[in-house]
């Protein structure tokens, strides 16, 4: 291969991946400077400077960083213990007594409280007690469920929901007393005669 003084950059950059390769420059009658990796007749080999290395600098050794512990659940169980699942109760207020076991007991101490759910939204703020009435329940089916959260209203622990069935009294019923109907009629002033005036 004949390399030709245009290219003399071309083949420094090459030459810096041949680590002993020979390369031997000739210059013809013409002036002509020829460079070349094969010797040829009056060709004179060339000392080339040494290529520069590299010494990347050791990589910092790699320790295995822990793994993360799991969070500990802080609470065994939550249960919703009253109403019972499917029960029936009747209220003509709509008042529902509704009661929570949690074990342990609940960590106010770490700002723990309990939201309760009635039909999937919440039901009141959350409240730092086991047991709490709703009221003015319509009358039906629904669903109520809890859920033990954190200070920051993340959710701890839940119990599963409880399907119960409500029963009141139409407000339409003759024996609801808030049946306006019901309501007492007033009674009538009595009337009271004109006494007649005496003759003159």
């Amino acid at each position: 291969m004949v390399i030709t003084m245009r290219y003399i950059l071309l083949l420094l950059v090459l030459l810096a991946g041949l680590v002993q390769a020979a390369v031997y420059k000739t210059v013809t009658e013409s002036g002509e400077v020829i460079y070349s990796d094969t010797p040829t007749t009056g060709a004179v080999r060339m000392r080339l400077p040494e290529l520069p290395t590299y010494t990347p600098p050791p990589l910092p050794k790699l320790t295995a960083s822990p793994a993360k512990q799991p969070v500990k659940n802080l609470y065994k169980s939550m249960t919703i213990t009253e109403p019972e699942a499917e029960a029936t109760v009747r209220s003509n207020q709509g008042v529902v007594q509704i009661s929570v076991e949690l074990d342990p007991p609940l960590m106010t101490r770490l700002g723990h409280r309990v939201q309760f759910y009635l039909d999937d939204e919440r039901h009141g703020s959350p409240v730092e007690k086991m047991a709490i009435s709703f009221s003015n329940i319509d009358r039906g089916t629904h669903n109520i469920s809890a859920y033990v959260i954190d200070k920051d209203d993340n959710p701890v622990v839940s119990a599963s929901a409880v399907t119960f069935h409500l029963q009141r009294e139409s407000i339409n019923s003759p024996n609801n007393p808030n049946n306006p109907n019901n309501k007492p009629k007033p009674t009538p002033l009595p009337s009271v005669k004109p006494k007649p005036t005496p003759a003159s």
